[in-house]
């Protein structure tokens, strides 16, 4: 058990009581715990009630059908791989992450789903025209640019002719924001730069990443307003306190601010209360694409 356990834990080194990915070439921004596992819960389900659904590349008719093979890119527990085999039984989801902690239990997942272990930086462990949609959501937070750049060229690699790609991230905008606010909004877009070269706005350089790759067509672009705060009802109510345990997440902000871990759990009261009072909002993006095989005259 010992020999089992033991190089999971050295993976791992706790800042200001969180627990983070202590990984060559790793360069996730956010804890891996059971507080972000929360958290990411909670995210997932405010998202799918704004989008109306859990994908918007046309894919419904061939995951009806059956058949298809989808994989989704930095998994986390599974929630989206859990929702869309459920709802496609005949359809095949695979997840994979480079934490498997909170992968559910083999015996409690549906039988046409399965969860891998993978760290994607050192490539997606399937041949050439594997999937039939690969899906990524959320991972403004994990990759450097060029990171990106390479696991873009990868995923069109294992998706097949007809195939789609999809990434649903936010674009890390905030409209609206008071001054503390502002101040914290800052210094975490630098500081993510310094800290582990992580553009948080990527999201912008999604559509050029899908445009510069010939293979990829009828790209698409989606954006949706997301509201901040209680203004905007219970919705607002709970994604203020889901941005709120964002910014708390980054532990390495206070120090670019010249103020101690404690003192910036404090500021991020005034967030929650200066997004209620000035009506704070950002935006999620989609962005989808379908590899097509080019055929010279």
């Amino acid at each position: 058990m010992n020999q089992v356990i033991s190089p999971i834990l050295d993976k791992f080194k706790t800042i200001n009581g969180r627990d983070f990915f202590d990984v060559e070439d790793l360069n996730y921004l956010l804890p891996s715990d059971k507080l972000e596992a929360e958290r990411a819960n909670l995210s997932l389900v405010l998202r799918k009630h704004l989008w109306r659904g859990n994908f918007r590349a046309p894919i419904a008719a061939l995951l009806e059908k059956g058949g298809a093979k989808i994989i989704d890119i930095g998994c986390g527990q599974g929630g989206w791989i859990f929702d869309m085999a459920l709802e496609y039984p005949s359809s095949i989801f695979i997840g994979i992450d480079v934490d498997s902690s909170f992968f559910p239990p083999i015996d409690k997942c549906p039988p046409n789903v399965c969860f891998l272990t993978c760290n994607v930086t050192y490539g997606i462990p399937f041949p050439k025209e594997t999937f039939d949609f690969v899906y990524l959501d959320m991972m403004f937070a994990g990759f450097t640019e060029s990171q990106w750049s390479n696991l873009i060229k990868d995923i069109i690699r294992v998706l097949k002719f007809d195939g789609w790609i999809e990434s649903s991230e936010p674009t890390f905008r905030f409209q609206n924001m008071g001054k503390t606010t502002k101040w914290i909004y800052d210094t975490a877009v630098k500081a993510s730069m310094k800290e582990r070269g992580v553009n948080v706005h990527i999201s912008t350089m999604i559509p050029k990443f899908f445009e510069s790759n010939d293979e990829l067509t009828d790209i698409q672009c989606v954006k949706i307003e997301y509201p901040i705060g209680d203004w905007y009802g219970y919705f607002g109510k709970y994604s203020v306190n889901n941005v709120r345990r964002v910014f708390h997440s980054m532990v390495f902000v206070p120090q670019y601010m010249g103020i101690t871990y404690d003192e910036y759990t404090e500021l991020l009261k005034d967030l929650v209360k200066e997004s209620n009072e000035n009506k704070t909002y950002t935006h999620l993006q989609r962005c989808f694409a379908k590899k097509t095989l080019f055929t010279s005259l």
